[in-house]
Parts: C-alpha cells; structure tokens; sequence
C-alpha cells in the first residue's frame, strides 16, 4: 500500500481553521489590550497569559509542519487550477534570518517552517497601550542553531499568513 504524506491526513478545513485561529489570536490582541484595565488582576490579561502566547506558538508550528510537509510532498501543487493560482500569486518572502558569520537575509515561507519546526525559543513580539495591558504586534522571533551555528529569524504573521492559506 502506498503511503500518503501526512498533510493528507489532514482535511483542508482544519488547517484552514488554525491558520484563522492564528490569525486571530495575533491579530485579536490588541482588542483585548484596549478593553483592559491595565492591572496586574485583569480578566483579559489573564487570557493573554494563558492562551494568546501558548495557543499562537501551537498553532504556528502546527501550520509549519503541516505546510511544509505538503510542499515538499508529490503531491503540491494539488491540481492544475492549484498550481495557476499559485503561478499567479508568486511567494513573497515572510521575515528575516540572521545565522552566526553571515549578513541578513530574507526567509521564504518553507523556510520559516523549517525555522519554527527546529527552533528552541520563539516568543512573540509586544506592544505596549499607555493603562492597558501590552498585546501581541504581529511579529515572531525564533532563535536556534544548525551545525552548531547560532541563528536568529523574525517572522510578520500577516505575511506568513498569508503565504500559508496560498500553499492550499
């Protein structure tokens, strides 16, 4: 039997709803931040504490693996009007890298997967609302090695979002 790529066991539907549910969670937060009271006991506050941060970072690693397994499979493009699509929506590069000895340069989206998938810290970028709690700014920093060199990456979740609801 032959074996399918695990994205494929995957329903589109599903993936399609974490994407969203990244979207807004990143996006959402500063609605949250305007509604706070700025003290250290606020009920919104504790929603960002227990679910913005830990939820965002499932939920775009979930996206990585999943996408990049797809992109890497046989079987993406999905289908001649996929790949038109996709033709017609060229891939515009989702952050920055930095690796140790080396000058910047832009990241593509497989290679922000690559980067979440073997990352060993990503947290979130803040912003501060003057009496308000801080909310996330739609920007990502991973750090990491390879072969023993140090590397840094920052992702925009809008671009990254982006890039990946066209991978499907």
């Amino acid at each position: 039997m032959d074996a399918f790529p695990t994205t494929l066991l995957i329903e589109r539907p599903l993936i399609y709803a974490s994407i969203y549910e990244l979207s807004a969670i990143v996006f959402g937060s500063e609605g949250l931040a305007k509604l706070s009271t700025g003290d250290n006991r606020d009920e919104f506050d504790k929603l960002r504490l227990r679910h913005e941060i830990a939820q965002g970072s499932k939920l775009l690693i979930e996206i990585a693996v999943v996408l990049r397994n797809f992109i890497d499979s046989e079987k993406w493009p999905m289908d001649p009007v996929h790949e038109i699509r996709v033709e017609e929506r060229p891939e515009m590069n989702v952050g920055k890298i930095i690796e140790e000895g080396k000058k910047e340069k832009e990241l593509s989206f497989r290679q922000a997967c690559n980067k979440l998938i073997h990352s060993e810290k990503l947290s979130f970028g803040m912003k501060s609302l003057p009496g308000k709690m801080d909310f996330l700014d739609g920007s990502v920093e991973l750090h990491g090695r390879r072969e023993g060199k140090a590397w840094t990456a920052n992702i925009d979740v809008s671009k990254f979002v982006r890039m990946a609801v066209r991978q499907l």
